[in-house]
């Protein structure tokens, strides 16, 4: 997903205050924490997930991909508060137009 269709999906699904707590969060995860592997990490994943498709929920790969998602989310579920854990489920559940070159391009 480029920059450009990130940013509209957040400003779509966040308040400015809820986009403010997550700007800060990343405050948190240091100055260490290096931004652009981490965003290669999801491009990465992204296309491995669109590789699989259709997936068997119950599948050994479905169940790998679950596994790393969640370890991609680690390091912001670490520095963030339960409310701002709540608050990521709107992100997710927003319609997803798969044909908006936009927001959904395969590599």
């Amino acid at each position: 997903m480029t920059g450009q269709a990130w940013k509209r999906v957040l400003v779509d699904r966040f308040t400015p205050a809820e986009l403010k707590e997550w700007r800060a969060a990343k405050e948190k995860l240091g100055r260490d924490f290096d931004h652009e592997a981490y965003a290669a990490a999801w491009v990465g994943y992204n296309a491995r997930v669109q590789a699989a498709l259709p997936l068997d929920p119950e599948s050994d790969v479905t169940k790998a991909l679950i596994a790393e998602w969640d370890a991609l989310c680690a390091p912001y579920m670490a520095v963030v508060d339960d409310a701002m854990k709540g608050g990521t489920k709107p992100l997710w559940s927003f319609p997803m137009v798969l044909d908006d070159p936009e927001v959904f391009i395969r590599r």
